[in-house]
């Protein structure tokens, strides 16, 4: 409507103007240089016009060739663009040091020109939720799309950071059920169920990763031992873990016989008083490669003196990796478990030898 009404304003004024610049055209009489230009004052706004449409195009053709597309000759456009950048540039520095205020004030003044803007806000969301303005956070989430996996993962971890994983943990799982799974998303929905302690469910979402491919191969065996040794310690301190439960036999068969699960298992039959049998589980199940991710569980199995078989293994191993500190690690562990602090300590001097910050 509003367009209508400006094409039809225009079309009154040439109707009127126009007859009165035909018959009194105007008369323009330039000198430069010795050169005398003369012409009509509507000849001359039109070459004035013609001649800014062909620099126009020229500055354009210009920084298509010279791949200048992203700069600016317009002085106030180039100098809130510096201003964005420089903002973004102190807002990033703010934001690795945890200076949260200054990096939510920085990147809120970096979202006014420049690129990357969809990251600025994301970022500019964390930093005002852990600078204690959940309301501006909740703002500039609300300006990403609905369906931007970006706003989700929002949106959920914020929850999980106030202290609401149930909910995030229902959150996730409605936006998993679309396909293809997010692995970001899906690895959050795994914490988020660990945090509520919603152990059988947690158990219920391994087999669904599992079978479904959330993650690659690397990440997936990462995942494995986050996921079962804590939810069977779990279930089996609650309510004492059983293996033919349904939680436990709808897991595919792979996953019931992997060095995580075996791990888990062997916890719960440790904390049951059975610790021959889950030093045997352990001997049987763990290879070199799972000493690493296994070690923040396997240090809370209390062996007591089953550790006999376990520390063979392990010396086995040292022989041809004499330079892993996670091998020493559990060696310290053993020692400890064993009773003897003296070769307990030394263990543990190897290890953070090798294996620095190791604890």
């Amino acid at each position: 409507m509003i367009k209508a009404l400006i094409l039809v304003a225009v079309l009154a004024l040439a109707m009127f103007i126009g007859p009165v610049v035909t018959n009194n055209p105007g008369y323009i009489k330039l000198v430069l240089a010795g050169y005398v230009i003369e012409m009509t004052a509507l000849g001359f706004v039109i070459v004035l016009i013609a001649g800014l449409v062909v620099l126009w195009l020229l500055v354009k053709l210009l920084k298509r060739l010279l791949r200048l597309q992203h700069v600016s000759f317009n002085f106030f456009r180039s100098r809130r663009e510096r201003k964005a950048r420089l903002a973004f540039a102190k807002g990033l520095r703010a934001y690795t040091r945890r200076q949260w205020p200054q990096a939510a004030s920085q990147m809120q003044l970096a979202l006014q020109d420049g690129d990357f803007n969809h990251e600025k806000r994301f970022l500019a969301a964390y930093a005002a939720f852990y600078a204690g303005d959940a309301d501006k956070a909740s703002r500039l989430i609300a300006e990403l799309a609905e369906d931007d996996p970006d706003r989700q993962y929002l949106e959920a971890d914020i929850l999980l950071h106030q202290g609401n994983a149930a909910q995030a943990a229902r959150l996730l799982d409605t936006l998993l059920q679309q396909q293809p799974v997010d692995p970001a998303l899906a690895e959050l929905y795994l914490r988020a169920l660990q945090q509520a302690g919603q152990w059988q469910q947690l158990l219920a979402a391994a087999g669904r990763a599992a079978n479904g491919h959330w993650f690659d191969k690397a990440s997936w065996q990462q995942q494995r031992f986050a996921i079962y040794p804590q939810a069977i310690h779990y279930l089996a301190t609650e309510a004492g873990f059983d293996q033919q439960q349904d939680y436990w036999q709808a897991l595919p068969a792979k996953e019931r016989k992997s060095a995580a699960a075996a791990l888990g298992l062997a916890w719960a039959e440790a904390a049951a008083g059975q610790t021959d049998a889950a030093e045997k589980r352990l001997v049987a199940a763990l290879s070199l490669a799972d000493i690493a991710p296994a070690w923040p569980h396997l240090r809370q199995i209390p062996l007591g003196h089953s550790v006999l078989r376990l520390r063979k293994q392990i010396q086995h191993w040292l022989r041809d990796h004499p330079t892993n500190g996670y091998l020493y690690a559990v060696l310290a562990y053993l020692s400890e478990q064993e009773g003897e602090p003296q070769q307990a300590k030394q263990a543990w001097q190897k290890a953070r030898q090798y294996q620095p910050g190791l604890g």
